[in-house]
């Protein structure tokens, strides 16, 4: 499945613009919630793929609610909470929901300044922050002391100015990046090392080629194994199993197992070049240069050079888990836009989109597109065959 890529949603009419990805999810509460325990929860729909941004975006925020970097939580995307900020691409994640952040902390650092300036009984302008604790003659509280969920359930103005680059001092410094350690030590956090309660292992059979329709399969000795189930829709054909090994021992058996019917779908690979130059095509001259006066040709060298195809593709394994319960799909992925796969699931298999639910894990990096997507189509369609129980794939 090829799954489009869309923008995020339009802003309200007639409403005023705001900067980043602000404009079109609105509300303080969707990016930020200041938590009595002591830390800042941040919501960003921008997904951490081995770049860095939850380390960038901590740092943005820490600087303009004037708390430590220690002190903010990033929650990995989820269509469940976070703002849709449709695709991680681009290179546009600090320039697209930082500077949202940066705008929406701006906000909710005025709101909770002129709570303490009321708590307190002080003009707004004698307070100071540092480290989440507010101070002014005769007193301070702190952030976590003022938390109030309501405070930020309102629309953001736009109206409150962000600090000035010279009063910035944790933007622009060097610090360990929150998602390395993990990662160096091997502790699991990865969508493939996710594991939810009795959970069950899929393994998909590919077609011998693109085209290719699945005509027979008999699977008599796949489903005579203990605790296989063959899934079946037209071509699309996996095993679910209660471990992973029984999945990839099921798989083998079920390719012995089954008819296609192919036919040509791609050329020659190894006469690209004539196939190329054969195939229609529309040519537009751009721009026309003329020499003042002809050339004396001395000699006229031709040559022509050919390359094979180049995958820009993923070189890490896709992986995604599934669960469906009362009528609704739930799905973990490391896709790149969360809110388009919930759309491109919710059409597929014609269900309202409010009963899809996407959560990104991190898994296998990319350069352009890998399969995160596509098997979160692959494993819903698995998971749909067992009754409440998830399947990663």
């Amino acid at each position: 499945m090829n799954l489009a890529f869309r923008l995020a949603g339009a802003a309200p009419d007639g409403a005023l613009p705001l900067p980043g990805s602000l404009h079109v999810n609105r509300r303080l509460s969707l990016w930020l919630r200041i938590r009595r325990e002591g830390f800042v929860e941040v919501y960003s729909g921008k997904v951490e793929i081995g770049q860095g941004i939850s380390t960038a975006l901590a740092q943005i925020v820490a600087d303009e609610l004037d708390v430590t970097v220690d002190q903010v939580r990033m929650v990995p995307a989820s269509t469940a909470q976070s703002p849709d900020e449709a695709v991680t691409s681009g290179s546009l994640s600090v320039q697209e929901s930082g500077l949202a952040l940066r705008h929406a902390c701006a906000e909710a650092r005025a709101i909770y300044l002129h709570e303490a300036a009321a708590h307190l009984g002080v003009a707004l302008a004698a307070l100071s922050v540092e480290g989440g604790r507010i101070t002014g003659p005769g007193g301070s509280t702190d952030y976590w002391m003022l938390a109030n969920d309501l405070l930020l359930d309102r629309e953001a103005t736009g109206a409150i100015a962000t600090k000035p680059a010279a009063d910035m001092r944790v933007i622009g410094q060097s610090i360990p990046r929150s998602d390395l350690p993990d990662k160096v030590f091997g502790v699991p956090r990865f969508i493939h090392d996710l594991t939810l309660p009795g959970m069950l292992h899929g393994r998909m059979l590919r077609p011998p080629s693109p085209t290719a329709v699945l005509v027979a399969v008999d699977t008599t000795e796949v489903e005579a194994l203990r605790d296989v189930r063959v899934v079946r829709d037209g071509s699309f054909i996996g095993v679910i199993a209660e471990t992973e090994r029984a999945a990839a021992h099921a798989l083998d058996a079920l390719a012995k197992a089954t008819q296609w019917r192919e036919s040509a779908a791609l050329p020659d690979q190894n006469a690209l070049g004539p196939w190329l130059k054969a195939q229609r095509a529309e040519t537009t001259v751009v721009a026309t240069k003329t020499a003042p006066r002809p050339p004396q040709v001395a000699r006229t060298v031709r040559a022509a050079y050919t390359k094979p195809f180049l995958a820009h593709a993923s070189i890490g394994p896709s992986c995604a888990v599934a669960q469906w319960s009362d009528g609704g799909l739930e799905v973990w992925s490391h896709s790149q836009g969360i809110y388009n796969l919930r759309t491109a699931l919710a059409t597929t298999l014609k269900m309202p989109v409010e009963k899809v639910l996407v959560h990104h894990a991190e898994g296998a990096g990319c350069y352009g597109h890998n399969a995160a997507d596509d098997v979160g189509l692959d494993v819903a369609l698995l998971a749909r065959a067992v009754d409440g129980r998830p399947v990663r794939l």
